[in-house]
């Protein structure tokens, strides 16, 4: 459930999604896709938003069960507010 509140605001922000949009086809992970990945990355983890960068795939989020839907929310307005400003 986790990781679609993470690929729904990703989807409709427009960014590149590099995992399975079927539930039953992917694992814990979401995989997204945004320009300057690298720097984004950076800029996330400054706000303590922990994500990883993995290089040609895009931003690794790895929701667990001790996330609240509150903090994924949150993990997704700081990703499209970062994007957004490096436009």
């Amino acid at each position: 459930g986790l990781t679609g509140r993470l690929m729904d605001p990703g989807n409709e922000a427009g960014f590149r999604i590099n995992t399975p949009q079927d539930a039953a086809e992917r694992g814990g992970s979401v995989i997204v896709d945004v320009p300057n990945a690298k720097a984004a990355t950076d800029e996330l983890i400054r706000r303590e938003v922990i994500v990883d960068y993995r290089p040609g795939a895009g931003i690794r989020m790895a929701p667990h069960f001790y996330n609240t839907a509150q903090e994924i929310e949150h993990a997704m307005e700081v990703l499209t507010s970062v994007c957004q400003s490096s436009r």
